[in-house]
């Protein structure tokens, strides 16, 4: 009996090599998903990689409005920032993005997908009421208007230079188009741009009043596939680093629609990929922040004469590169002010320090050339003297 025990309670070497062969696939099938779907987001920052999320917006009956591809880049605190325009139109067909409607944030995941050869693990989609309360928990978006900006709409009347921005008014004046021209969508594209670059400052300048309670209500406030807690993470990034932002677009040819007598931007693929990786490129290369790169223009917003030369003179010194010098369309600025142009904010957050910490705003103005614009108040001119 004791005999007949043993052998029973003896697994046979067939069973042995099944069960570990069974375990054996299930690592190589653990280890392809893993390949697959890529890190967690918090292994991604614990390991200094590169983490793509993809950003898009959908307006008034789920209108689409634009997508934002970002790469963050932690260990070098940098992030390039590639924005959608909703008129592009891929190689697949003349059906721009606009008319795809609350499917083209999908559609934009697949296409830089199968373009950049990259998977995009993390995807955030707001609508309209959600992206309003977003502005609206983080107590509004502070935005300047110069008078050539585009900040009258049918709803608001912007007249003030500088305003603090509520959830409404913010996407009112981001989702507002002065005709249906292509140009209109570029300089819209823009304003879109500033909005977004100025969430992300604000969530780093209002940091310590983001609590957890705040965080899970955010989260709420969009369709993502991130957990709870990779949310936490992205949030905490943001709040802790000053990130050195840089900003491209999807390029994109215009050609002409006879049959909707308008136009689209026709993307090719390949030229995305180019123009891509050549931005991100130059965004992390040691040679990107050098000052004699940066392209500045210094205004005089005082009565004061000789002011705006006096401001070259501190930024040459800071190995900054002045273009122009001249005086602002307003003599009565009382405080400094700093306008970044292009989206790259290496030289905006140096000429901040300069100028002992003045506060940028963004008012992306590609058509320019400018990376910055400084319009020098009445507190400069004070300690000057």
């Amino acid at each position: 009996m004791l005999r007949e025990t043993k052998e029973k309670q003896t697994i046979p070497a067939k069973t042995l090599l099944i069960i570990a062969g069974a375990f054996f696939i299930f690592a190589i099938l653990f280890l392809i998903l893993k390949s697959k779907t890529g890190f967690s987001l918090d292994q991604k920052f614990s390991q200094s990689k590169r983490m793509p999320i993809l950003f898009s917006v959908l307006g008034d009956k789920e209108e689409y409005l634009f997508s934002l591809y970002a790469e963050f880049y932690p260990n070098e605190r940098k992030a390039a920032l590639f924005f959608v325009n909703p008129k592009t139109s891929f190689d697949d067909g003349e059906k721009s993005l606009k008319e795809k409607g609350n499917s083209a944030p999908s559609y934009v995941e697949s296409v830089l997908e199968d373009t950049l050869d990259s998977n995009i693990p993390f995807k955030i989609v707001w609508t309209k009421e959600q992206f309003q309360n977003w502005v609206n928990l983080l107590g509004g978006l502070q935005l300047f208007f110069e008078p050539k900006s585009l900040h009258i709409t049918k709803n608001y009347n912007r007249n003030k230079e500088s305003y603090v921005l509520d959830g409404e008014d913010c996407f009112d004046w981001m989702s507002s188009l002065s005709d249906d021209s292509m140009i209109s969508y570029f300089r819209r594209l823009e304003i879109q741009e500033t909005v977004m670059l100025t969430l992300f400052e604000t969530i780093h300048e209002k940091r310590d009043s983001l609590s957890k309670q705040k965080l899970t209500y955010l989260h709420g406030q969009m369709t993502t596939n991130l957990s709870s807690k990779e949310w936490e993470t992205l949030i905490d990034f943001l709040k802790k680093e000053k990130i050195q932002f840089g900003v491209s677009e999807v390029p994109g040819e215009p050609v002409l629609r006879p049959k909707y007598k308008d136009q689209i931007l026709k993307a090719n693929e390949e030229t995305i990929k180019v123009a891509f990786y050549k931005f991100s490129g130059e965004l992390r290369s040691p040679s990107f922040s050098e000052g004699e790169r940066a392209r500045i223009e210094v205004l005089n917003g005082t009565a004061k004469n000789g002011l705006a030369r006096y401001g070259k003179v501190l930024l040459n010194d800071k190995g900054l590169k002045v273009l122009t010098v001249d005086n602002a369309w307003d003599s009565n600025f009382k405080s400094t002010v700093i306008l970044n142009r292009s989206g790259n904010t290496q030289y905006t957050d140096l000429i901040s320090e300069t100028f002992q910490g003045r506060k940028v705003f963004f008012s992306l103005r590609k058509d320019l050339g400018l990376d910055a614009t400084v319009i020098l108040g009445e507190d400069f001119q004070n300690s000057k003297d």
